[in-house]
């Protein structure tokens, strides 16, 4: 296990070397041991809020390894296009001759898949397609595969796919056992440190993972005092969300910012192998944002429902107001019982989700509770900004939702962290970052008041995203 300064002359080597560490700028992170366990980033000084703290560079991005993101072309990651076999037999889908023949197509996942014979013929292989990431990483430089080598993985069970299941069952030669081994060490790392990011091509986004070295040395918190976002070039920006003193470890949230303990501990312990008890897990009432809140089961009481002990699955949940209680299976009925009724109501128009929001749901769960807020969610991000939605056909009611909501979604994040905050999401603009909470409240008032006042259309700016 190299040292920790190796370690970092490493980093630093592999931002240089890919050109994204800035002329003149001073290092602003160093790496320390983390009292969350492992290794983690740590501010080398003072980090004002809204700075950038460094910018990273993907050692592999590409497809990830389920079927719903699938498929697309191997080089490009174009996916709302006619996909055809690579004629070289390599069982990948290609999209057009230019991407065919592009190098690094041809001399990377082209020409080892080629060694070992795909079985699909002419055709081209889904199964592959999941697994080219993992063959990407065998023709990386020393420099790169030492960095892979000083990432952590899991060693417990593995979620979703098995890469190398996937290779060996749609090739007829055997996969070299030095190869075998660096692949399945490397998709576990991918389980561990992988970020979801995205390729813009033809105006649409194409979901992706990304291995990054630096930002897979940020730590996990559910009220971070990062954020992350990737420019228009796929590169990761790191930005301190509120004032980072000296010393202080630089952490992100892998989580939505919206989901409530509960599924926030789930998804973190299948996915990245961890329980988290920060201050905000340990909270029922999540900084006062009631996120995950149940209306009192008795009708005449005006209070809410929240677990006496978030982290414990079976924990009772009491009402703050007239103190009665209910089980574990109680809460969870009701739970299922609004997934279904949201699953129903998520398959109409926007427009009839925004009735829903305002007619049934405000008596199904409090405002506060994330469902409602995801709801409200997607009505700003979908109403003014999709084909079948534009400004100029919003009403002024519909335009008042939209600007509330906007402030509703604002007041919860300002209580969960009270930094530059951002949803979760990749849709918000092309080069995926998100307009900060201000910005975003003010905008909208501004569109409200100029569509009231003016005759002539009005066409969002670029600073407009929501």
């Amino acid at each position: 296990m190299l040292q920790l300064d190796a370690i970092e002359s490493l980093l630093l080597c592999h931002l240089k070397t890919e050109k994204v560490w800035p002329k003149g700028d001073k290092q602003k992170w160093t790496l320390k041991y983390s009292k969350f366990g492992g290794r983690g980033l740590f501010a080398k000084c003072d980090i004002q809020r809204g700075e950038v703290i460094f910018i990273d560079k993907s050692l592999l991005r590409g497809p990830r390894c389920y079927d719903k993101y699938l498929p697309m072309c191997v080089n490009c990651f174009k996916s709302d296009c006619t996909l055809f076999p690579c004629d070289n037999c390599c069982g990948l889908p290609v999209c057009s001759d230019e991407c065919e023949k592009s190098t690094t197509h041809v001399d990377r996942e082209c020409q080892y898949l080629r060694n070992l014979q795909p079985t699909c013929g002419t055709m081209w292989c889904m199964d592959l397609l999941k697994v080219v990431i993992l063959i990407q990483s065998l023709t990386l430089c020393q420099y790169q595969k030492d960095l892979i080598a000083i990432l952590q993985c899991h060693k417990g069970p593995r979620f979703g796919c098995d890469e190398i299941e996937l290779l060996e069952k749609n090739v007829a030669k055997n996969v070299e056992k030095s190869d075998r081994e660096f692949m399945l060490r490397l998709s576990r790392i991918l389980d561990t440190n992988a970020f979801e990011t995205a390729a813009l091509t033809g105006g649409k986004l194409t979901s992706l993972r990304g291995l990054f070295p630096l930002g897979a040395f940020l730590n996990h918190c559910c009220v971070p005092n990062a954020r992350h976002y990737f420019d228009k070039h796929g590169m990761m920006v790191v930005r301190a969300a509120v004032p980072i003193p000296k010393g202080e470890e630089i952490m992100l949230a892998y989580t939505d910012f919206f989901w409530p303990t509960s599924l926030r501990w789930k998804y973190l312990k299948m996915t990245k192998q961890f329980e988290c008890s920060c201050f905000r897990c340990l909270d029922s009432t999540e900084l006062d944002s009631t996120l995950s809140a149940l209306k009192c089961i008795d009708e005449k009481c005006v209070g809410y429902l929240l677990p006496d002990d978030p982290l414990d699955l079976e924990s009772f949940w009491t009402c703050h107001k007239c103190m009665k209680k209910i089980s574990f299976l109680q809460a969870n009925a009701i739970r299922l019982q609004i997934k279904e009724t949201v699953k129903e109501v998520l398959r109409k128009s926007h427009k009839e989700v925004l009735s829903f929001i305002e007619s049934e749901l405000i008596h199904l769960v409090p405002l506060t509770n994330y469902v409602t807020l995801d709801l409200k969610f997607q009505i700003v991000s979908y109403f003014g900004r999709i084909d079948d939605l534009p400004w100029k056909d919003l009403t002024n009611e519909e335009l008042d939702f939209k600007a509330k909501y906007c402030n509703d979604l604002i007041l919860v994040l300002d209580r969960l962290t009270g930094g530059d905050s951002q949803k979760k999401g990749l849709e918000n603009t092309p080069h995926f970052q998100r307009n900060d909470k201000l910005a975003l409240s003010n905008s909208l008032r501004i569109i409200v008041h100029k569509k009231r006042t003016a005759s002539t259309t009005i066409i969002p700016t670029g600073e407009i995203k929501n």
